[in-house]
Parts: structure tokens; sequence; C-alpha cells
């Protein structure tokens, strides 16, 4: 049987905006998993660049998440080089907010969440647009898993010490 790569966006190709929220996910994850509360780390992270406010909108959208999910959210570990399907679709629900399509971004939140938690994720969604700003729209990408850059991140296979195909937090 041939080995059908999983190809994820890599990390390199994110904006700054991007990789930010994706260390936030991470992090927050990574402090919950640890049974430590993750929003002082948040707020220390993002006064370093001046985004304090953006701790509350992601710790909420987070702890929707982690008690309403309906299926398991891929979430990459703090070194992981690729992005997790979890990731790249809050980043998706984020970048349709901020272009005032909401209900694309329900949509999105509705592929993991019940429509009740998508509509309170919803909220959470539109306070992290609105708080990276009007100058910082995050890019609507095209990341069809049959197209991801495979033939440029390959090499990341035999490198990588992260599980393919995951379908769990690691």
């Amino acid at each position: 049987m041939a080995h059908t790569p999983n190809p994820r966006t890599p990390i390199c190709r994110l904006t700054t905006e991007e990789a930010l929220l994706v260390w936030a996910i991470r992090h927050w994850v990574q402090s919950v998993k640890a049974r430590l509360d993750p929003r002082d780390l948040l707020r220390r992270g993002f006064a370093q660049v001046g985004a304090q406010d953006m701790t509350d909108p992601i710790d909420e959208l987070l702890t929707i998440t982690l008690h309403e999910a309906t299926s398991v959210r891929d979430v990459g570990c703090v070194r992981c080089p690729a992005l997790g399907d979890g990731e790249r679709d809050i980043l998706h629900a984020v970048a349709l907010a901020q272009r005032g399509r909401n209900e694309a971004a329900i949509d999105v939140l509705e592929t993991w969440l019940p429509p009740s938690a998508a509509r309170l994720a919803h909220t959470q969604v539109i306070a992290i647009g609105h708080r990276l700003g009007a100058d910082t729209l995050l890019p609507l990408r095209n990341d069809n898993p049959a197209k991801v850059w495979w033939a440029e991140v390959g090499w990341m296979d035999s490198v990588s010490t992260v599980r393919r195909g995951s379908a769990m937090v690691h």
C-alpha cells in the first residue's frame, strides 16, 4: 500500500498575525493539558506585541471548543512544523468574520461545534478579528488538503517527529 502524505500548511507560510494566533492556540492547549491556567501566559505573550486584549476572546473560544466540540480538533504541539486542521479552521473562521462573512464563519464553526455553541464561538471569532485590526486581515486561504504545497514540503516527512494523520491534540 502506497504512503499517502497528509499535506498540511507549513507554519513558515503563515502571516505574522496567523502565527500569533497559532502560538496562542498551541500554548493554550499545552497549558490546559498540564492543568495550568493558560490566561497568564497568553496575557504576557500578547503584552509583548501590544495585544493584551486578545487573551479573553481566545480563551473563551478555546474553552467553548474544549467543552462543546463534536469532533476531535487537530492542534499541533509548540514545535510542530505544520498547521493542524483545528488551527486552520479557527484561522479560516476569523478571516471570514473579518470580511463580514458571518454566516460563512458560523458554517466553519459548525463543522466542529453544535449550532448554539457555534453562535457563542462566533462572537469570540468576531472579537479576535476586530482586535487584530483592519490593517491586519488574515488571508482567506484555499487550503484544499489535496493541493497544500505538498511538493514544497515533502522533505518535512523525513525530518518531522510528528505522526502524520493525527486526529488529536498531540
